[in-house]
């Protein structure tokens, strides 16, 4: 419960901000926004994936029986598409 406060202003960093940006560059923003947290003195895990804490194992599941890829860029683009309220911004490199 201590990291609750943490992990969900890190995460909802990743769902507003993060579509934009490519996979070398989505790992520079964690890296940096982790530093952030860190010397606001706010908890959080630091093993923290996004992956498991924004989808559950069934959602993945569906995904990849949808023919959805399995690397780690595509699920989170699913998990922005699905929390997405309005129109999410995704770059897809793969075109």
């Amino acid at each position: 419960m201590s990291c609750l406060i943490g992990d969900c202003l890190f995460a909802s960093g990743f769902l507003t901000y993060i579509g934009f940006f490519d996979h070398f560059y989505r790992k520079y923003l964690q890296i940096d926004w982790r530093d952030i947290i860190d010397q606001v003195n706010l908890k959080m895990r630091q093993d923290m994936k996004f992956i498991e804490f924004l989808s559950k194992p069934s959602e993945k599941l569906e995904w990849e029986q949808q023919g959805l890829p399995n690397d780690e860029l595509c699920v989170e683009n699913a998990i922005i598409m699905k929390n997405y309220n309005r129109y999410p911004l995704i770059i897809d490199p793969s075109d």
